[in-house]
């Protein structure tokens, strides 16, 4: 069951989901628009990225602040952003990061690995990880603070017994900006 405005709304007053800051100019029928922070990961290009070798990922993005000034994304290129908006969200519930149609129309995909898992956020809210690609032929400004995806909330039929911040094999527990967090390589299934 996906939530609507009223009962995001019930769920915040509730501490079921926490969205810092947040802005009722934000929420829609059943849904919050999420802004684009300043913060982006970079591939170099040319260099090799090789998932058995997780040094080579780190070495091979570098991460920038453009400081409030728009990103000039390219075409084909890859970046990782993130939302100014931190969450958290109740082991009762899981949400959906969706691209807003405005921003596809531009030839600029941002996919946020699509699904928060319940107990997201609840040691330290954080801010939700895009990976965002111009498929454009022409480059396209991102300007920070802009609208770059809506979360949706989904109710589970029971709570969760093991919250993501509470696996020990849970990747990205308190990430507070865009890159990689990887401690074990068998975390990719080598």
């Amino acid at each position: 069951m996906i939530l609507s405005d009223r009962d995001i709304l019930s769920a915040m007053e509730r501490g079921e989901i926490k969205i810092i800051p947040f802005d009722t100019s934000m929420l829609g029928p059943c849904s919050v628009d999420l802004t684009l922070s300043s913060k982006f990961r970079l591939f170099k290009p040319g260099t090799i990225v090789d998932p058995r070798f997780l040094e080579s990922v780190d070495k091979s993005a570098e991460l920038i602040d453009t400081k409030g000034e728009p990103f000039l994304i390219s075409p084909g290129q890859f970046v990782l952003g993130c939302t100014r908006e931190k969450i958290a969200i109740s082991k009762n519930l899981a949400a959906v990061l969706e691209g807003r149609s405005s921003i596809a129309r531009l030839g600029v995909i941002v996919h946020a690995a699509g699904l928060v898992n319940p107990g997201s956020g609840l040691k330290e809210p954080v801010p939700m990880i895009l990976e965002i690609f111009c498929e454009n032929t022409s480059p396209v400004k991102l300007y920070p603070g802009m609208k770059i995806v809506q979360i949706l909330f989904h109710r589970l039929t029971s709570p969760a017994s093991v919250g993501y911040d509470e696996r020990k094999t849970s990747l990205f527990v308190e990430q507070k900006e865009p890159g990689f967090l990887y401690e074990r390589r068998d975390d990719l299934g080598f």
